[in-house]
């Protein structure tokens, strides 16, 4: 009879800590931890430049994030031709927060564009579609606007031999960063 009843007691407490599991489970995913940011750049003259920048992050806790982001860019060069180009791509990325608010940044970015091809003369001869991708380490600061807000400074800079390198290395970006 005891073991019956120590049997039961276990089942019991299974189920409980089953249901607990389970409850612990669906609190896991948190709309408070969202943040949408990036960036909006541009600059007109012999080179345009257009450039959307949307991020979306999630914060797994207060110093470490992950996120996606996605770029739209336009760009011409008048020195060629009147080359122009739209550039799309995605990236994902990690933020951890060291000090304050200084933090580190890795970043894997995918960019697809036109890329000119010259002749051995250094004459445009062609232009080709290509993908681009760039391996990105840096770090920055986050400057606190408000409750759930951030001015964001960062510098990166490509670890990759990027072959037809679209960026300078390294890269500077300024962006905001809103708590939903």
């Amino acid at each position: 009879m005891l073991v019956s009843t120590l049997c039961t007691a276990q089942e019991y407490i299974n189920d409980s800590a089953v249901d607990s599991i389970k409850a612990e489970q669906e609190k896991k995913f948190d709309w408070d931890k969202v943040y949408a940011g990036g960036g909006l750049g541009f600059q007109f003259g012999n080179y345009t430049f257009i450039d959307i920048a949307p991020v979306f992050g999630y914060r797994i806790n207060p110093d470490f994030s992950v996120g996606v982001g996605i770029t739209y860019k336009y760009f011409q060069d008048n020195s060629y031709k009147d080359y122009k180009t739209h550039i799309y791509g995605g990236s994902i990325f990690g933020n951890y927060i060291f000090f304050k608010n200084f933090f580190a940044h890795l970043e894997f970015e995918l960019i697809n564009l036109d890329v000119i091809v010259l002749d051995l003369n250094g004459n445009v001869s062609s232009k080709e579609r290509r993908d681009l991708n760039y391996f990105w380490i840096g770090g920055g600061y986050r400057q606190p606007v408000g409750e759930n807000s951030f001015l964001v400074l960062t510098l990166l800079y490509n670890v990759l031999d990027t072959k037809g390198f679209f960026y300078p290395n390294p890269i500077y970006r300024i962006g905001f960063n809103i708590g939903l």
